[in-house]
């Protein structure tokens, strides 16, 4: 009951707010909730950010940052925190655009998550659709309605994964996904300039927040 009380809140807290594009997952890596999307950060741009996928607990934090480092290619690290276990495990990911910048969609992009196999090193292909009218524009790039995901991968994430993300204007997105057969469903919104908070639902039961700082260098 008190994850739905803490989700409610959320919701909430989406009215007046403005989303920013190329956002961060839970791993670090531009995305949905977990799952990665075709998306890159921009040449220059940075993100950082803190996260939790056990919120209830206080348990498991993540601390990441993620650097783009052309037009079509990023590349990061997650400083993952459990309670219980003593140190850090460090994971360093990269993804590239394998595709045409256009304004639409599709494109395709490849990646490598847990490069220095921690846990296990994750390798995936992508593709993202942008779908439906344009409805609104964010730092220059026209967003649509909906945008559909979907990929293979091999390790931490298993075999066949999508996702959907759901625009209701510039204010909201509204996120769902599936991956290792889980269901995880979310909201993201942006209080102020370059902040911007993730709060979701893991399997439809863990409370997980994002809050992650998107700029320039």
């Amino acid at each position: 009951m008190r994850t739905w009380h803490a989700v409610a809140a959320v919701i909430v807290l989406l009215i007046g707010c403005t989303v920013v594009s190329a956002e961060p997952t839970l791993n670090g890596y531009t995305g949905l909730l977990v799952i990665p999307t075709a998306d890159t950060l921009g040449q220059g741009q940075y993100t950082v950010g803190v996260n939790s996928g056990e919120l209830q607990d206080w348990d498991d934090w993540g601390y990441y940052a993620t650097f783009g480092l052309g037009e079509q290619t990023e590349a990061g690290l997650l400083m993952f925190r459990t309670d219980g276990r003593t140190g850090d495990n460090t994971f360093l990911h990269i993804k590239r655009n394998l595709s045409e910048i256009t304004d639409g969609g599709p494109n395709i992009a490849a990646g490598i998550y847990d490069l220095t196999d921690e846990i296990e090193t994750t390798v995936y292909m992508v593709a993202s659709w942008a779908q439906g009218n344009i409805v609104g524009e964010v730092e220059g790039r026209s967003v649509r309605f909906l945008d559909l995901h979907a990929g293979f991968a091999a390790g931490q994430l298993q075999d066949f994964f999508a996702g959907v993300d759901l625009r209701v204007g510039t204010e909201f997105t509204f996120m769902a996904e599936w991956v290792n057969d889980d269901v995880n469903i979310g909201a993201r919104f942006s209080p102020v300039d370059n902040l911007t908070i993730d709060a979701g639902l893991l399997d439809v039961d863990d409370l997980a927040v994002n809050v992650s700082y998107t700029s320039n260098l």
